[in-house]
Formats: C-alpha cells, sequence, structure tokens
C-alpha cells in the first residue's frame, strides 16, 4: 500500500486530498469497522440459527453487537448492560493502529497526520449512526432501546481515537520524540511504567487461572446448566470473551484493593458472598471466606515496583533521574489502572456493578510503585553508577600498568642497545693481531656466541681441515 509520504511537494501543499490520497483515506475510515461489521453478523447469525430462532430482530442484534464492542451501554428489557467485554474492544484498537500506521510514516507532514485521523474517526461515527438508526427500527420488535447518542458518539470516539493515535505513534516513530521538548528522564518513565503494568496484569491473570483450576467441579455444574452442547459452547465462548475483565479485577485484589460481583465482594483481607449469574469463569471467585495466606499476593505489586524501579535505573543517565523516572512511572502506572478498571467494569440488570473499585485500585497500585519503585530506583541507580566508576577507574589503571611497563622495557632496550654499540676495549695485544688478515667464514665458524657488556662468553671456535692454498687457525 502506498504511503501519504511518496507524494510530490506540490501535492502536499495543497489542501484537499488526490485521488490516490483520497482511497487510501477511505481504507482506514472503513476498514476496521467494515470488518468487524462482518465478524459481528456472522457471529449473530449462527447465535441466532444455533437458538432456533426464526431471525426476527437480527438487523437490531448485529447493531447492539456492534455497539457493544464499542462499551456502548445497552438496554435490553429494561435493564441496563453496562459490562460488556473488552477483548474484542482491544483487539478493534488493535486493528485500527496498525491501519493508521500503514497510512503515515517518519517523514509524514502534519497535513497527512490530520488526514488520517480524520479519516479514522469519521468513518466509525458515520456507522455508529447507522447502527443508532437500526436499533430504534429493531425496538419495535425486539426488547432493546435506543442507546444515546452522546454516549454512543463518545465510546466510539474514544476506541477508535486511541487507535488512531497508537498508530501514528508506530508509523511515524521516532519523529514525536524528535519533535518533544520534555527531559528525557519523563521519556523514559514510559518503559517502566508498561513493564510494571505487564506485571500486574501476569499477576492477575495467575490467580485467576489458579483459581479455576481449583473449582473445576463448580464450572462443571455451570457448564451443564447450559442445557446442551449448544448452551455449554455458548457459555463457554461468553466465559472468554469476559476473561480479561475477571484478569483485571484480581489484578486489583492482589494490589491491596477490592474486586465487587453483585453483592459479593473480594480482597486479601475478607471476602463477602453474593448471588452471582451463571457464567463459568465467575467459577473464579472463591466460595469461602479470605484464608490467612492470602496477603502473601501482595507480593505481586512489589515484584511490578520492583521491575519499574529497575528498569527506571537502567532507563536513566543519573539518579535524581532515575528517582524522578520512577515517580512518574508511578503515576503513570495509576492512570492506567484507574482507566482500565473503569473500562472493564460495569452493571448486570439487578446483579448490580461488578469490576475494581476504580479509586481504591489506583491509589494501591501507585503506593506500591511510588514507596517501593523510587527506593528500588534510587538504590539501583546507585550501585550501577558506581559500578561503571569504578569500573572506569580500573580500567584506567590496567592503561596505566600497562603504558609504565612499556616504558620501562623501552628504557631497558635503549639500555641494552647503547652498551652494545659502544666500542669494546681491546685485549693487550689485540693490535698485532689486527694487521694480520681476518679468517674468512669458510675458514672458521662462531657458533653460541653470546655478548654482554662488550665481553664475549661461552665462545667456541671450531677448527676447519686444511686445505691447499689456505692457513687453518
Amino acid at each position: 500500500m502506498t504511503s501519504l509520504l511518496d507524494r510530490d511537494a506540490a501535492a502536499r501543499t495543497r489542501l484537499m486530498p488526490t485521488p490516490d490520497e483520497a482511497r487510501l483515506l477511505l481504507g482506514v475510515a472503513f476498514r476496521p469497522s467494515g470488518v468487524l461489521l462482518a465478524v459481528v453478523s456472522v457471529v449473530v447469525v449462527l447465535t441466532l440459527v444455533l437458538a432456533g430462532s426464526d431471525l426476527t430482530g437480527t438487523f437490531g442484534a448485529l447493531a447492539g453487537t456492534w455497539l457493544a464492542v464499542h462499551q456502548v451501554p445497552l438496554g435490553i428489557a429494561g435493564a441496563t448492560l453496562s459490562l460488556l467485554p473488552i477483548l474484542p474492544t482491544l483487539l478493534l484498537v488493535r486493528g485500527v493502529a496498525r491501519q493508521v500506521a500503514r497510512a503515515v510514516t517518519p517523514s509524514s507532514t502534519r497535513r497527512d497526520v490530520v488526514w488520517v485521523i480524520v479519516a479514522a474517526l469519521s468513518g466509525p461515527l458515520a456507522m455508529a449512526v447507522v447502527m443508532l438508526a437500526m436499533i430504534g427500527d429493531a425496538s419495535t420488535v425486539i426488547a432493546m432501546s435506543t442507546p444515546g447518542f452522546f454516549a454512543t458518539v463518545g465510546w466510539v470516539l474514544a476506541v477508535h481515537g486511541l487507535g488512531a493515535a497508537i498508530g501514528c505513534v508506530r508509523g511515524t516513530w521516532p519523529t514525536p520524540i524528535h519533535r518533544t521538548v520534555v527531559p528525557s528522564w519523563a521519556l523514559a518513565a514510559a518503559g517502566p511504567a508498561a513493564r510494571a503494568g505487564a506485571v500486574l496484569v501476569a499477576g492477575g491473570a495467575v490467580v485467576v487461572v489458579g483459581s479455576l483450576a481449583m473449582s473445576m467441579s463448580t464450572m462443571g455444574a455451570l457448564l451443564e446448566s447450559g442445557g446442551g452442547v449448544g448452551g455449554a459452547l455458548g457459555l463457554t465462548a461468553l466465559s472468554a470473551l469476559y476473561l480479561p475483565n475477571v484478569v483485571v479485577a484480581a489484578s486489583a485484589v492482589v494490589t491491596g484493593a477490592t474486586a465487587a460481583a453483585g453483592a459479593a465482594s473480594v480482597s486479601v483481607f475478607e471476602t463477602t458472598g453474593g448471588e452471582l449469574p451463571a457464567v463459568p469463569v465467575l467459577a473464579a471467585l472463591p466460595e469461602s471466606s479470605a484464608q490467612i495466606w492470602w496477603p502473601v499476593l501482595l507480593v505481586v505489586p512489589a515484584a511490578a515496583a520492583f521491575v519499574l524501579g529497575r528498569s527506571a535505573a537502567r532507563a536513566t543517565a543519573t539518579l535524581p533521574d532515575a528517582v524522578r523516572a520512577a515517580s512518574l512511572a508511578a503515576v503513570l502506572v495509576s492512570l492506567g489502572c484507574v482507566v482500565v478498571a473503569a473500562v472493564s467494569g460495569g452493571t448486570i440488570g439487578t446483579f448490580g456493578r461488578f469490576g475494581a473499585d476504580v479509586a481504591l485500585f489506583g491509589v494501591t497500585a501507585f503506593t506500591w510503585c511510588l514507596v517501593v519503585g523510587v527506593v528500588v530506583a534510587g538504590v539501583a541507580a546507585y550501585l550501577l553508577r558506581r559500578h561503571d566508576v569504578h569500573g572506569w577507574d580500573e580500567h584506567d589503571a590496567v592503561i596505566d600498568d600497562t603504558v609504565n611497563d612499556d616504558t620501562e622495557n623501552d628504557d631497558t632496550d635503549n639500555d641494552h642497545t647503547e652498551k652494545h654499540d659502544a666500542p669494546a676495549a681491546l685485549p693487550a695485544g689485540a693490535g698485532d693481531a689486527a694487521d694480520e688478515p681476518t679468517p674468512t667464514q669458510s675458514d672458521a665458524e662462531v657458533v653460541d656466541a653470546e655478548v654482554v657488556d662488550a665481553e664475549v662468553v661461552d665462545a667456541e671456535v671450531v677448527d676447519l681441515p686444511d686445505e691447499p692454498g689456505t692457513k687453518g687457525v
């Protein structure tokens, strides 16, 4: 696919897109929403057929499911359904981000980026209006009320806006870094915050999987309540969709916060029972009071804070910057926990609210990351800088020793050279010998001779047989 950068300079100065750009923008505007509509249509029709329905109100169910993926609260039979699975929403955000990232490159102009963002938001908004009209038309035959217009627009803009922002950053990277004027330690806080959040989510997932493994009998009973293979498959699919919501609630619990499930509530310190929907994934909720060993789960946020502090120390150059980066990362983790908890929670009709305590989750996550993370960042930064300084000192010492040794060797060589070059004193009677002819190589060979300070030692003269015309030595 051709990117918006592959245009000449004249095309860049125009306000309206060229025909090629228009085709690209149409793909950005409608491809993610169109793919979602196709998948939703297949799922809705298949579900209605398996349920033995006469397909009455199919368009209303299709529109309601499309809006539910965007986290738009639905009114069904006079009850509000705002607890919606976040897994399809995350997949939609990823699809929008990939589509937008293909339309921009690091050299994209602001005009290109603005057109891509406008296209990524305008297409879904137009489809959202159509979905509202479909629900309004189907409300006469099915028990579904039309969602509020402003709530619908807000959620659609939030979901697609998040995907568009991620896609623009991915497609134009590292240009956004070059255009920013924030300190380097502030930019370095993003990585530690993401790693700490990943540790929290991983810890919640491990807790959920362990709870489900210990509640297999309860899960089997809930699946049997589906009334056949079709019902069991439906409950399994529903549990898979809501599994990320349960993981987020478990992540809040391990930090010391509270998660509610209707009248029931769970924390590492105490639990309260209550009536729950017959969904197998809810078997992860404890069936007894809090155990004495549950506070051990607090090791998960401690590990997340440790990772945050260590990453902040490695991503910065000085100890103060490491502390600042860790503090900002703690704020980012807290904000992320608040947003995720708010989106993953909601109400289910008369059962009440499900999900983590949003405010308490943000406070506990911030406290762990700030206290433990900042301390770890300071200690790690000090140790890393100290290691670097000592490492350079030792390296310099080795270099100095090497240079000194070389200098001493050079001096020794010079002394030997001077001694060898100095004229040796001639022994007595050497003048008369010097007048005599010097033997040639054929006359004698000198082997194993070593000259030290102009003295000849270990010298051996080998007599050669006399030959005609030569004089033996």
